[in-house]
Formats: structure tokens, C-alpha cells, sequence
């Protein structure tokens, strides 16, 4: 699956924690991140939503607003979900949409490309 590592950061603070792998989800609408590394940025909390699974389950999630850097990309104060459940990163369109991304599946390479 395609991956590509990843830092997190507080808003407008350094980018402190990291390289974390990610793994990207072209069908995620949000991107996931474990509430223990959430914890450790200490993200602040800004919402809840509900969130469908793609099992077709309802749950209420909490929403945190973080700094996510990869290569020389900053993205600031992104809204992901607290993932309770899961130790994955998933990054989800949310992100992707923001990107140009190169997908090179017989090399097994993702390369964010300049803008």
C-alpha cells in the first residue's frame, strides 16, 4: 500500500514528532491519527462529527487541529480525527486534495511533487 512518512507539529509551533509512516487513502474522505500521537503534539480539540465506516457503522468522533509536514511541505492547522481504535495513520482526501502526489506502483515510490 502507499506510504510516505510524515511529522506532526501544534499549530504554528515546530514540527516535534516524527517521521511517523502514512498511509495514503484515496477512498478516506478525513485522515486518521492515533489519539496517543495526537496526545503527544498536544493538539487541541476544536469539534466532534459523526463518522461512517466502510462497514456502514455510525460512531461520534472528536476532531483535533494539527500541523502535518512531509517533505518540504508545512500544511497547517489541518483537522484530522482522533482515532481511538487504530495505531495507523491514515491519510485521507482531506490531504490528498492538496497535493500533487506521483504514484509509481512498479517501483513502489510516492513522491510529492512541487506545486
Amino acid at each position: 500500500m502507499p506510504s510516505f512518512e510524515i511529522y506532526l507539529g501544534y499549530p504554528d509551533e515546530a514540527l516535534g514528532v516524527g517521521p511517523l509512516t502514512a498511509i495514503l487513502d484515496t477512498g478516506a474522505d478525513s485522515t486518521l491519527i492515533p489519539i496517543s500521537l495526537l496526545n503527544q503534539v498536544g493538539a487541541p480539540l476544536s469539534d466532534e462529527a459523526r463518522l461512517r465506516s466502510h462497514w456502514g457503522e455510525w460512531r461520534t468522533v472528536s476532531l483535533f487541529t494539527v500541523d502535518i509536514g512531509l517533505d518540504n511541505v508545512r500544511l497547517p492547522a489541518v483537522e484530522v480525527i482522533g482515532d481511538e481504535q487504530g495505531e495507523e495513520i491514515i491519510v485521507g482526501r482531506n490531504i490528498l486534495n492538496r497535493l500533487k502526489i506521483l504514484f509509481d506502483g512498479p517501483s513502489n515510490r510516492v513522491e510529492i511533487l512541487s506545486s
